[in-house]
């Protein structure tokens, strides 16, 4: 008689040590991401399909992003019976599918936060969300590394799920849902008449237009400014108070200056753009 054939080894468990393999994706890929984004903001190629403005469209994609991240947890805990229900043939196709649309959300995304924008940290909130922006494609990149090598143990792949969602949710907290907090749909008083103080310097509120990063969000013909992701400001002509309120406290996804500029320098800019807007 024929001898049966010796069955196939059985290929272990990786060792703990195979865990830097991950880690150096995640370090690697999040540093390139920083890197790439460490530039001023640029005042062209941003584009916003049917959202109002580029901040509207990011917030949006990433809040689809993350709906498609909850359907991934969800769909993961059926697919490894954490669920009451039976295990459907179509949730392993529509896990994977989920996940795809999840990320191909973020790439609108990381375009104008990398590529235009540039890494910002003008307030706490901002400076998590540069990080945890950087980071959320360093989560990615470890999970997917994790996937295609196999064999690590089991709680490996649920920790690095976790945390790739837990930093996509991070990356939305800090940016969409405070968006959708402070912005308001009721129009500001721009033709009330708002006199510039003696006090504010217009001339040396051109200087503060330019290095506080201005003119890479807002047009203004008066300083060569083509920006678009905020308003245009010689559409809008906003007066002085006007400009000084929203300089201070930010707002519809504008950024607070009151910690990185001084009160006369709010003072001036206020006065700069209320004197040259339209003009």
């Amino acid at each position: 008689m024929t001898e049966p054939a010796p069955a196939a080894p059985s290929l272990g468990t990786r060792s703990t040590r195979w865990l830097a393999v991950p880690l150096l994706a995640f370090a690697l890929v999040s540093l390139t991401a920083g890197l790439l984004a460490r530039h001023s903001p640029r005042s062209k190629g941003y584009f916003r399909l049917f959202f109002s403005d580029p901040v509207h469209l990011k917030a949006g994609f990433a809040t689809a992003a993350v709906a498609l991240a909850c359907f991934q947890l969800f769909s993961a805990a059926w697919i490894f019976r954490k669920l009451p229900w039976p295990r459907p043939r179509w949730i392993g196709r529509a896990h994977r599918w989920s996940g795809r649309l999840a990320f191909a959300f973020t790439l609108p995304v990381a375009y104008h936060c990398i590529f235009k924008l540039g890494f910002q940290d003008p307030d706490t909130r901002v400076l998590a969300h540069s990080l945890l922006g950087c980071a959320v494609y360093g989560a990615f990149a470890a999970k997917v590394t994790i996937v295609r090598l196999h064999r690590f143990q089991r709680w490996v792949l649920p920790v690095a799920g976790a945390l790739l969602f837990s930093v996509l949710v991070g990356v939305w907290y800090t940016s969409a849902l405070w968006l959708y907090q402070h912005t308001t749909s009721a129009a500001p008083a721009y033709a009330v008449p708002s006199p510039i103080p003696a006090s504010a310097n217009a001339a040396a509120g051109a200087a503060v237009f330019k290095t506080a990063g201005c003119a890479g969000c807002h047009t203004l013909a008066a300083a060569h400014a083509g920006g678009q992701i905020g308003p245009n400001l010689d559409t809008l002509k906003p007066n002085y108070a006007q400009v000084l309120a929203q300089v201070t406290n930010g707002g519809g996804g504008m950024p607070s200056f009151a910690k990185t500029l001084t009160a006369a320098q709010i003072r001036n800019v206020a006065a700069y753009v209320a004197s040259n807007a339209g003009g």
